[in-house]
This record gives C-alpha cells, sequence and structure tokens, in this order.
C-alpha cells in the first residue's frame, strides 16, 4: 500500500520492532491550471514571401510589444519535411526597413543533423516573450522544409484621457 491509496488523515504507524508512530496524510493540491490567454482582435496579415504560413499556428498576426505568444507546427502536406536539425527548431527574426533580418530569437540547441517531420506531425508549443523587442515585422523560419509565416508586433496602444 502506498500514501496514495490512503485517505487523507491521522494514521498510527506500528514498525515490526513495536515502535508507534503518528503520520498524518494530506490531500494532494489541486492541479493549478493557467487560462489561455484569448486575443481581443483577429487581424490576418499578407504572408508574402512565407513559405507554408497555413503549417505555423498561431492564435493572432498581430501582438503587443512585451506580449508572450505561443505558436506550434504542423505538416499539413503530403510528404515529410526536412529538418536541419535533430529537434525541431526555430529562428524568429526582425524584418528590417530595407529587407534585411536580424535575428531576435532561436529555440536551441542546434544539433546539426538531417531528421523529418512526417505529414501530420506537429511540433511541441513554443512560447516567445517579446518584452524587449522593437515594433514592426517579424518572421518565424521553421528549420524543417523552409516553412515561415509573418506577424507584427505594435506599439502598445497608449491610453489617453
Amino acid at each position: 500500500m502506498t500514501t496514495t491509496d490512503l485517505i487523507p488523515g491521522r494514521y498510527k504507524i506500528v514498525t515490526d520492532c513495536g515502535v508507534s508512530r503518528e503520520v498524518i496524510i494530506q490531500a494532494p493540491p489541486e492541479a493549478q491550471t493557467t487560462q489561455k490567454s484569448i486575443p481581443l482582435y483577429k487581424v490576418t496579415i499578407a504572408q508574402s514571401n512565407s513559405t507554408h504560413p497555413e503549417y505555423v499556428k498561431m492564435d493572432a498576426d498581430v501582438y503587443n510589444v512585451g506580449e508572450v505568444f505561443e505558436f506550434y507546427v504542423v505538416n499539413e502536406g503530403p510528404d515529410s519535411l526536412v529538418c536541419a536539425n535533430i529537434q525541431k527548431s526555430y529562428t524568429i527574426a526582425h524584418i528590417m526597413d530595407n529587407g534585411s533580418y536580424q535575428n531576435v530569437d532561436t529555440s536551441g540547441p542546434v544539433q546539426p543533423a538531417i531528421s523529418y517531420m512526417k505529414p501530420g506531425e506537429a511540433t511541441i508549443v513554443f512560447r516567445v516573450n517579446t518584452h524587449q523587442w522593437l515594433p514592426g515585422r517579424y518572421r518565424i523560419i521553421f528549420d524543417c522544409g523552409g516553412v515561415s509565416r509573418d506577424f507584427i508586433l505594435r506599439e502598445y496602444p497608449k491610453v489617453t484621457s
């Protein structure tokens, strides 16, 4: 019998040597769950020059600087995607005004080796904190099949009275 089989309360335990001791079994703490955030706005932006942006699952395309957002990737195609790392990884780049990219976040560690993402296979959910990022257009570049999707970070709207 384990303590998980016991009902919470006080128990007297007697060992083979005749030593007795009182033990209190407490109920396990309630599981705490975090409510899923729901965007208060829904905007779809043009995905120019993105590769299979529909594979990257996000709840919005526009976020405020400082927000934490989540995304994951699902291979919705008929063929396996070739991946450049053992662990599926991503890079997020800020798309500059001149069209160049400045990397701002990556998942790691990078373990170069060819792997595959089968049709219907999904990644874990990635969480990204945009706390110190600048407003602008960004691109998530996944290491499998070059899958990418753009999103916009905007300055948090200021409330005026």
